[in-house]
């Protein structure tokens, strides 16, 4: 009986898991490393993922999607994403014993579409609210307006004042200056009768 239990033993394949080893990781970690990521916006988000490895796949977090690569180095897009979503993007080997190790996390936060950055009221308007990617989800469009309308920061330029010409008449002229005047003409009357007394005496 032992031996019929032996033989059968040796019948069965026996699987051993292999174990991702140290140096496996590092080699993922170090594709890794040179992947890297942009967005655009076409009425909806586009994330573009780049240098990625035809080794690692993606795993969006947000929805549990996978995405690889198939061909050497490239780039995977992620499209129709709505605006303010944040994603975390797990970086994970493709294949082999290592694929369940997460060797690297990206996250994307993408702004917010203003819905009303366009209106009348953002026209020369500095107000953050009026900007194109601010997060106006909790307004209301006629609260948008009364806040903006209420901190609106309009630059108004006074035109420059022509200098003052003044004019004097004769009249307003001898009122201004008449006591000068006359200390002039008494000083050069004094001067006047001076000499001439001066040149009366040496007449004589």
């Amino acid at each position: 009986m032992n031996k019929l239990k032996l033989l059968l033993l040796l019948l069965i394949p026996i699987s051993v898991k292999a174990t991702c080893t140290n140096e496996e990781l590092s080699r993922y970690k170090l594709l890794a490393s040179n992947v890297n990521s942009y967005y655009e916006y076409d009425n909806n988000f586009n994330v573009t993922v780049y240098n990625m490895s035809n080794e690692l796949k993606i795993i969006n977090k947000n929805d549990n999607s996978t995405y690889t690569n198939p061909n050497g180095i490239g780039e995977i897009k992620i499209n129709n994403i709505s605006p303010g979503t944040s994603l975390t993007l797990g970086i994970y080997p493709n294949n082999g014993e290592c694929s369940d190790y997460r060797i690297r996390t990206i996250y994307v936060n993408l702004p917010y579409l203003n819905k009303y950055y366009q209106e009348e009221v953002c026209k020369n308007n500095s107000n953050p609210l009026c900007s194109k990617w601010a997060n106006t989800n909790n307004y209301t469009k006629e609260q948008f307006i009364n806040e903006v309308t209420k901190e609106k920061k309009e630059e108004i330029i006074e035109p420059e004042s022509e200098p003052e010409v003044k004019s004097f008449s004769f009249l307003e002229f001898l009122g201004d200056f008449y006591i000068p005047i006359l200390l002039l003409i008494i000083i050069s009357g004094s001067i006047g009768i001076y000499f001439l007394n001066k040149k009366q005496k040496f007449d004589f």
